[in-house]
Formats: C-alpha cells, sequence, structure tokens
C-alpha cells in the first residue's frame, strides 16, 4: 500500500469497518502470510520485549500460498547411538522443553540428529538454531550427510541470492531442516515440530537492535503456541536454563582424554612457559590454539606522562592498535586515524600500549617459532563465509599449526590434532562489572579447554591472578552452577527478572534531563516489588557520539516493569528485557 507516496509491504491484521474520513487504495494484495499462530508470537514478542507490533512482525519472513507444499515423509537413517546417548534421547523425547547438559565430545550432536531423523518420519520439519559464528564447515558436513538436499545453512554471511533460493524450496517444502542463526527461527517451515538450540549459553541469541528479543527463549515461547518439542544443549549451559529446565546430565566422552592443566600468573606477554610448552607441540606435530578476548594489536594506547588513553572522538572507549594498517581504530563506531605520535592532550612523546591482542600475539609468536604457520581467528580476520571456511579447512588439513583467535576459537571446532589450549587476557572477562562474569569466563575458559585433547591427550595452559576459581571448577561446571545459585538469590536472574532502560542523545544534558523525567515516572507508576537498583552514566557514555545513561530495574514480575516499560517507552529511550549487556 502507498505510504508516504512509497509503496510498502504491510500486514492485514483484521478487517474493519470503513471509516468516515478518506482512505487510500490497496495497490496489491500479495500471497505472502503469518498464520495465526506467528501472528500471536509477534504480539508476545511486541507486548514484552516493547517495541511496535510492525517492529515485531518485521522480523518473520511470510509463508506464501504461491506453493502447495508436499508434507512428504522422510526415512532417514540415524546414527548408532551409545547407551547413555540412548537414555538422554528417551528422556528428551519425554519432555516438550528440556536441557541437554553434555560434556565437550559427548556426543550432544548425534542425539540432536537422531532427534530430528524422527521428526522428519513424522512428516514434520526442524530448525537447529547455533551461535553464529558456529555455523562451522564441520557441522555442515555432519547434518548434511544425514539430511542431504533437506538441509539449508541460513545465516547473515549467506548471499541474497542464495536466500531466495533457500525459500522457494522452503515453500515448496523441499528443505524441512534448517541450521542457523538466531533469524532462522522466523523462516516459515512447514509443520515446524522440533527446535534445537545449541550451545544455548552464548550472548549471541539475543539480538542488540529492536526488537531486542532473545532467540534461546522466544524458542521455549514456540514449543508452547506452535504445540512442538525444543531442546537446549551445551557443555556450560546458562545458569537460568540449568535452574529452570527438566536437565539430562550427559557425562560419558566418545574419547577418555587425558588433560593436564598448568596455570601461571596474569602477565601482558607471552611468557617463557607459553613459548615452551608450545614449542613441544610443534615438535610433536600437534597443533595448538591461543585465545585472548582482544583483537588487534593492542587494546589500547595511553601516554606515560599523563596517564590519558587516546580515545575514539566520537565514543568514550580507547581505540584499539592496528599496527599493519598504521591506525587506531575504535570498535564500537569504526572510526580511525592515523597512530599519532605525540599524546593528543599533553604533547607528550612516551606512548606505550597495553593489553595484547590477536594480532600482536601472532607477529611475536611468528618471531619466535619462523617455521610454523600461524593464522588468526577473529573478526578481522573472518569477514566472509568463504574466509572462515577457507581457515577451517586449512586448519583441519594440519597447514596451520597454531590458530590465534577471541571467542570465535570456542564455537565447536572440533580437531583431533588440537593438543594445546593457551588461554590469556582471562581476567579481564572474570573482573567485568556484570553479574554474569563468573558465569560468562568459567564458560569460555571451559570450551576454550574442551578443543583440547580430542586425540586422547591434551593440555591447558592458563594465565590467570584466580587460580583457584578455575583449579576448583574448570572440571566441575556442575558444582559450579550450584554455587552460583546461591550467590543470586534475589537478587538476579534466574531468581529476579531485569528491564534496563537507555537514554542516547548528542546533548549531554538533554540526555541527563530526559532520565531524570523517565526516573520520576518510574516512581510514579511502580508498584509491588519493582525496584530502581541503579540510574546514571553509562559505564561507556558515549557510542557514536550520543551521551548514554542507564536505568536498571528488578522485580520478581516480569508484568510489573514490562507495565513501567509501557509508560517509559515514548520518552524516546531503548528498552531492553532480560539484558545481557550492560555497558
Amino acid at each position: 500500500m502507498p505510504l508516504r507516496g512509497k509503496p510498502k509491504e504491510a500486514i492485514v491484521v483484521k478487517k474493519v469497518s470503513k471509516p468516515a474520513f478518506k482512505c487510500d487504495d490497496i495497490i496489491e494484495i500479495s500471497q505472502n502470510f503469518l498464520t495465526k499462530e506467528y501472528m500471536d508470537i509477534a504480539k508476545f514478542i511486541s507486548r514484552y520485549y516493547i517495541c511496535s507490533f510492525g517492529e515485531a512482525c518485521s522480523i518473520f519472513v511470510p509463508f506464501s500460498t504461491v506453493y502447495t507444499q508436499k508434507s512428504d515423509i522422510l526415512a532417514i537413517t540415524a546414527p548408532k547411538l551409545t547407551y547413555m546417548q540412548e537414555n538422554a534421547l528417551s528422556f528428551l523425547e519425554k519432555q516438550k522443553v528440556s536441557l541437554l547438559f553434555g560434556d565437550t565430545g559427548s556426543g550432544k550432536t548425534e542425539i540432536y540428529i537422531s532427534m530430528i531423523a524422527k521428526i522428519l518420519k513424522e512428516g514434520k520439519s526442524a530448525i537447529f538454531l547455533m551461535p553464529e559464528i558456529s555455523l562451522t564447515p564441520q557441522t555442515e558436513k555432519r547434518l548434511r550427510e544425514y539430511f542431504g538436499d533437506t538441509l539449508a545453512i541460513w545465516h547473515s554471511k549467506v548471499t541474497k541470492k542464495r536466500k531466495k533460493e533457500i525459500l522457494e524450496k522452503i515453500y515448496k517444502n523441499e528443505i524441512k531442516v534448517v541450521a542457523g542463526a538466531r533469524s532462522a527461527l522466523f523462516l516459515p517451515l512447514a509443520n515446524l515440530g522440533l527446535i534445537v538450540v545449541d550451545e544455548e549459553h552464548d550472548d549471541s541469541y539475543k539480538s542488540n537492535s529492536k526488537p531486542r528479543y532473545n532467540a534461546k527463549d522466544l524458542s521455549i515461547y514456540f514449543a508452547k503456541i506452535l504445540d512442538i518439542k525444543v531442546v537446549l544443549g551445551s557443555a556450560t549451559p546458562s545458569l537460568n536454563s540449568y535452574h529452570k529446565l527438566k536437565t539430562f546430565r550427559l557425562k560419558e566422552r566418545y574419547i577418555k582424554s587425558e588433560k593436564e592443566y598448568i596455570y601461571e600468573k596474569n602477565r601482558d606477554d607471552i611468557s617463557d612457559k607459553v613459548i615452551f610448552n608450545i614449542s613441544k607441540i610443534l615438535e610433536e606435530k600437534k597443533q595448538a590454539i591461543v585465545f585472548l578476548p582482544t583483537r588487534a594489536n593492542f587494546k589500547y594506547i595511553s601516554c606515560f606522562d599523563c596517564g590519558e588513553v587516546i580515545k575514539c572522538p566520537f565514543c568514550s572507549v580507547g581505540m584499539s592498535l592496528h599496527r599493519y594498517n598504521n591506525a587506531l581504530k575504535c570498535h564500537y563506531c569504526g572510526y580511525a586515524q592515523r597512530i599519532p605520535k605525540v599524546c593528543p592532550n599533553c604533547k607528550g612523546e612516551k606512548l606505550g600500549s597495553f593489553r595484547m591482542g590477536t594480532q600482536e600475539v601472532k607477529e611475536r609468536l611468528e618471531g619466535i617459532f619462523s617455521d610454523a604457520r600461524i593464522e588468526k581467528f577473529d573478526k578481522d580476520a573472518v569477514k566472509s563465509e568463504k574466509r572462515l571456511k577457507e581457515i577451517l579447512k586449512n586448519f583441519n588439513e594440519k597447514k596451520i599449526d597454531i590458530l590465534v583467535g577471541t571467542q570465535m576459537l570456542s564455537k565447536g571446532h572440533d580437531y583431533r590434532d588440537i593438543e594445546l589450549a593457551v588461554i590469556l587476557g582471562i581476567d579481564t572477562l572474570l573482573s567485568q562489572n556484570d553479574f554474569r562474569a563468573r558465569e560468562n569466563a568459567l564458560s569460555l575458559a571451559v570450551q576454550i579447554a574442551g578443543r583440547s585433547g580430542r586425540g586422547g591427550r591434551g593440555k591447558v595452559l592458563i594465565q590467570t591472578s584466580n587460580e583457584e576459581f578455575f583449579k576448583r571448577y574448570i572440571e566441575d561446571y556442575e558444582s559450579f552452577l550450584k554455587d552460583e545459585m546461591e550467590f543470586r538469590k534475589g537478587l538476579y536472574p534466574p531468581f529476579m527478572k531485569l528491564l534496563r532502560i537507555v537514554v542516547a542523545n548528542q546533548d549531554r544534558q538533554k540526555a541527563k534531563d530526559l532520565t531524570e523525567k523517565i526516573l520520576e515516572c518510574i516512581k510514579k507508576h511502580k508498584e509491588g516489588d519493582v525496584e530502581i537498583v541503579g540510574s546514571g552514566e553509562a559505564f561507556i557514555a558515549k557510542i557514536s557520539k550520543k551521551y548514554r545513561y542507564n536505568i536498571l530495574l528488578r522485580s520478581t514480575s516480569a508484568k510489573s516493569l514490562i507495565k513501567i516499560a509501557s509508560f517509559c517507552k515514548e520518552n524516546f529511550c531503548e528498552i531492553d528485557m532480560d539484558p545481557l549487556s550492560f555497558s
């Protein structure tokens, strides 16, 4: 229909009597539609995540009446399972929504495949959700072995042309299994019977833009509305899922692995101990991975004379040093400038770089191990699906000896010859101003450690000043979850609901005044046990020229928070229900 002189796609929500005022005519009625169930889900998204109904509908890919859908029943030969995997499968099939808590290497994927195979035999379809970068050639290959051309891969790096081809096959019911990132949840699969959420602990299931939904949580709502099964799985499940869902604990591993843990104090360099252990691995013709949380050469540059960190002019964050581009770059807004020779603040010439990044570690290791083949695995190195496949293929074929990367290393890359995992800079995650800091840091350490030793023997070297914490929990994640549960009671999820309000404006005073106005509104309308946890300037006070303020609320009742949010949403602020970021 026409909107401001341009044709726009719209959704018919309901028929009403023709009003007295002049109305525009509909230009064309398309063959696309959302089912009643999906409209109901969109209404829930609009209410719960505080966005317009149109914004909620926009994330769905509509169904189509152009194609006649066949309801083929596919006989897929499922993988042979061990006794414990059979027990897990039996348990999961009896639950509507459940959690598979399985150690790395315990064979969770085989259980998922068995469940999907059974769903296809019933003439239904399935969605297999994974964090975006987990869509590795390795995972695709394992799924393709069983589901062939009935499988499609869907994520942001898939081209528009390929997405159009996939949709046509979905409409024809030729594709029955979609493996993909969070957006795959909203595809128009006919007769959906199962959603699998792998690596359910991963924060990338949460959208950072409107609507700020969490695909993992929405999957559970899909189960309720569509009457389907949902299985969440992880080696390090989130505390929320562990507390709320019926859980099967799978400890059995396909390959018995002896793992040695080595600890040393946290430091901002590559120590002799790291060098010694890498050299031993290279002598044995094995592979190593090196994790650290920072990209580029260094996280920031500061002046020795005045102590000032060189910040982005548009964001209140230090810029990262990318020496190979001779640039400082902001990883928030993308601004870049030449590396300065003097401090912009005091004109001092003594500038130092701090917090090593992946590029710096790669360059230093290349200087030490000149014959080793070393590759980087982070957002700077992986900018396309083609490049992702290329790096992982080369690593699998042992054309790469050492892979240096960020959190991307933790995402399900299971290669037999990784005998050493080096974890650097983990304390920066442990010390973040986030109630989930311990959970996030330990989960990541467990996932990285789990990449080594698939061949039966492995070493994990961790640089940390919190040795006792990691020693206590890195091989007993379940104990950590139980202990952490006590810490969260009465304060944080899963026992309390959180709502974050973000106010942003290019004028700092206007942002501050609007925050005060919203606080008054909250105090006026809050009821029950709604509590204002805190308010004020955000930890990252400015991003892309906008000054930012946060208000954090908590309550045992989501309804109470939603009611308050509905009063605040007209004030040009962003509302984030169940926030995962607090910066």
